[in-house]
């Protein structure tokens, strides 16, 4: 075998999409009908797949005309780490004006603009789709050394992977999510948003790298920022520049305060997530053909994230979502009936618990302290009641079930096991002296650090 002889490995648009960040801003060579050439620069491109790019519409210009008028492009893309430059010989297709790629184009362009103080003045049209007729790479005289990686994705994937395939229970897949995120793929601020149907909106599940957990939190789906997007879409959504335009759940608190509302905030969740964030990535969690919430993930550094992190969260993010809805099928299977269980013990001497419920919305206050809303609200409302009734703290998630119409659990999708599982999460960062224990699948304790009252709001 000849050791000089050339690397004939075709050249595809994987290997160098990260080069079309923007970071050197691309250059387009367009040509008009009688041949005369016109080079712009553009904010920056967009991978589709091996085949298409798509390329930012934002003004109406000689290139434009160009555009229409041939349906050929050239574009050179920079890599600012090595000196590498790739070309490449676009076929003009159509422009979207909607949809997946127009709105992955538009949030990185939101970004950029934001970045360069050019908010009022970028905005995008549409997104030209072409088809990648050629490409090839123009080696600089000295190349530059790469960068290492953050870390091994591949291999963090991996290991992440097992750990959820692993995981015995709801609490144990969540833990093994968390703390995988941190350990293999060094992500260190992340939140897991799950969709409420029923609410259109948002509520945080888990949260890491916050001084705030914020489990339980709540957003509408048109506050949701990144996450929104990425869940109405369906796609992964990243910004290497952080955007005020995807900045999610402050504008309606600067309203509430602005008009004196702070008594309507005082029973809501603070939201978890950096305060000046330079990077975002949210991806869809999907299972069994249904999208069911949003990764978010972020960083206090520009261009933290990269299309190797769309796809690894892509991939970890699905099995988590598989993995919520194959346990939850599992405890279904295994619930066990209703038994007899020991009255609670609960020192005569403590100081007694105070909880009101309102039934219009299940909000739920402990010593005159928020703790939660909605399904969970209602599903520990009942659970108090029940326990000073009866005397024991055990309970079941059939007997939940049960009373699923009251709950307010919604018919389309059985969440029991997950609202409980935020429940106790919950229960645990506010520490009032109520907690849930797991003692076998489908069974719970309710331990109370003294005696039990509940009353009903208005």
């Amino acid at each position: 075998m000849n050791a000089t002889a050339p690397d004939r490995r075709a050249l595809k648009l994987r290997d160098v999409r990260r080069l079309l960040e923007g970071v050197i801003p691309p250059a387009m060579c367009s040509v008009a009908a009688d041949g005369m050439p016109h080079v712009n620069y553009l904010s920056h491109a967009e991978y589709i797949d091996d085949d298409h790019v798509a390329l930012t519409y934002q003004f109406l210009n000689r290139a434009r005309a160009n555009v229409l008028a041939t349906g050929r492009v050239a574009l050179c893309v920079e890599d600012p780490i090595t000196g590498v430059s790739v070309l490449l010989q676009l076929r003009y297709l159509r422009t979207d004006t909607e949809g997946p790629v127009f709105e992955r184009l538009r949030a990185k362009l939101a970004g950029i603009a934001a970045q360069t103080g050019m908010e009022k003045v970028f905005h995008l049209r549409g997104a030209d789709v072409y088809r990648v007729e050629s490409l090839r790479k123009l080696d600089p005289v000295h190349p530059l050394p790469a960068l290492a990686p953050r870390c091994d994705l591949a291999t963090g994937v991996r290991r992440l992977s097992e750990q959820l395939g692993e995981a015995p229970d709801l609490s144990s897949l969540l833990r093994a999510f968390t703390e995988g995120l941190q350990r293999d793929l060094r992500i260190n601020h992340a939140i897991v948003w799950l969709l409420d149907e029923q609410r259109q909106g948002l509520f945080t599940l888990a949260s890491i790298g916050y001084e705030q957990a914020g489990s339980g939190a709540e957003l509408p789906l048109a506050e949701a920022g990144l996450a929104g997007v990425a869940l109405r879409e369906n796609v992964p959504i990243r910004i290497g520049h952080m955007s005020q335009m995807y900045s999610y759940g402050m504008s309606w608190r600067a309203k509430a305060e602005q008009l004196g509302l702070q008594a309507a905030m005082a029973d809501t969740i603070p939201l978890p997530g950096l305060a000046s964030p330079r990077s975002q990535l949210a991806v869809p969690l999907r299972a069994r053909g249904r999208t069911v919430g949003a990764l978010l993930v972020e960083s206090e550094h520009d261009q933290f994230f990269s299309y190797d992190d769309e796809d690894a969260l892509t991939a970890v993010g699905a099995q988590l979502a598989q993995g919520l809805a194959a346990l939850r099928t599992a405890e279904l299977a295994d619930e066990p009936p209703a038994a007899p269980a020991p009255a609670a013990h609960t020192p005569a001497d403590s100081a007694p618990l105070r909880l009101r419920h309102y039934p219009r919305d299940h909000s739920v206050f402990i010593n005159d302290q928020y703790l939660i809303k909605g399904v969970a609200g209602a599903i520990l409302a009942k659970l108090v009641r029940d326990q000073i009734a009866s005397g024991r703290d055990s309970f079941s998630t059939r007997e939940l079930r049960l009373a699923g119409g009251d709950l307010g659990l919604p018919e389309v999708q059985d969440n029991l096991g997950v609202r409980l599982l935020l429940l106790e999460r919950r229960l645990a960062e506010r520490d009032f002296g109520v907690r849930i224990e797991r003692t076998g699948r489908g069974l719970y304790r309710l331990i109370a650090s003294g005696p039990l009252e509940i009353m009903a709001g208005e």
